[in-house]
């Protein structure tokens, strides 16, 4: 990592590595992971309007940030790269609770030996959602592409081609719709990711009030976009703390079999009778389930 940066102390149950492989998002534009150098790149738009590089590794005393892009950094800059930082890697989750309930659970001690729990996000509520939107009804491989194309519609890098930011809603509503279909290709979702970008560009939808929602009503609000069903809501709900709703999808299909029922495909309700027992944390121990299978070398 070169460039200017700084370190954010972590707590002794975080985990870079397992939280960078903890979601298929490191997979998705504007992140990109360098495996040679273990290091995480976000390209994301600042306050001022500025597009940049934040990059993230390890270090001996916690979490190295580097942003390559400046020639110092400055105070405010510092503080608003520090808090992406920290929401991208939920850093401020504290996973004592949650280890301590799994300590009952036989079978399940990886969890906080591996200092997992911890999972990868984008930035914005908003990216999320349209991200997760971008998850429905369709492969991974088509996920990737989509993402790709829609942030080619973000705010350029000034000086490396081909770099964009994640497009804003206010970009997206602002937009005209053909054009803005042409240019992702996403099919029937095409209209229910302008629909929303045109809410919360309109104020119609406040994502900020939505953060401080309980689970319920988090979950209740997302299901009821255009789009999102019990899978993308129950996605998101677990992306922002809420780990109380089970969202089931091929991946979680593919994992229950081959870990727990002989390699038999289980309809959706043995799935969620399985994970019943973990209670308020079903969510997320199926997803740490489905992350452990899919990167069992990690």
């Amino acid at each position: 990592m070169t460039g200017p940066g700084f370190v954010i102390g972590t707590a002794p149950q975080f985990d870079f590595g397992k939280t960078v492989h903890s979601h298929g998002w490191l997979m998705l534009a504007p992140f990109t992971w360098n495996e040679e150098t273990a290091t995480l790149q976000y390209v994301y738009q600042t306050a001022a309007g500025a597009v940049q590089r934040l990059q993230m590794s390890e270090a001996d005393t916690g979490l190295r940030v580097g942003l390559p892009d400046c020639q110092a950094i400055s105070p405010p800059r510092q503080d608003e790269a520090s808090a992406a930082v920290r929401r991208m890697l939920n850093m401020d989750w504290d996973l004592s609770v949650f280890y301590a309930a799994m300590r009952a659970h036989a079978g399940y001690e990886w969890l906080e030996r591996e200092r997992r729990g911890r999972i990868l996000i984008s930035p914005s509520l908003w990216e999320d959602l349209a991200k997760a939107l971008l998850t429905t009804n369709c492969n991974w491989a088509q996920t990737v592409q989509m993402s790709r194309r829609l942030c080619q519609l973000g705010a350029e890098h000034p000086t490396i081609d081909g770099v964009h930011a994640f497009p804003s809603p206010q970009r997206i509503a602002a937009m005209d719709f053909d054009e803005m279909a042409e240019s992702v290709r996403a099919g029937y979702r095409n209209a229910y990711l302008r629909e929303l970008a045109v809410a919360i560009a309109s104020g119609r939808v406040d994502l900020d009030a939505w953060l401080e929602q309980d689970s319920d009503s988090l979950y209740k609000a997302v299901k009821a976009l255009k789009g999102f069903g019990d899978y993308a809501a129950g996605t998101v709900a677990r992306m922002y703390g809420h780990f109380d709703r089970i969202a089931i999808d091929t991946a979680a299909h593919a994992m229950f079999a081959a870990a727990h029922n002989d390699g038999v495909k289980a309809d959706a309700k043995a799935i969620a009778a399985r994970y019943e027992s973990f209670g308020e944390y079903r969510g997320l121990v199926l997803w740490m389930d489905i992350m452990r299978h899919n990167n069992s070398a990690i």
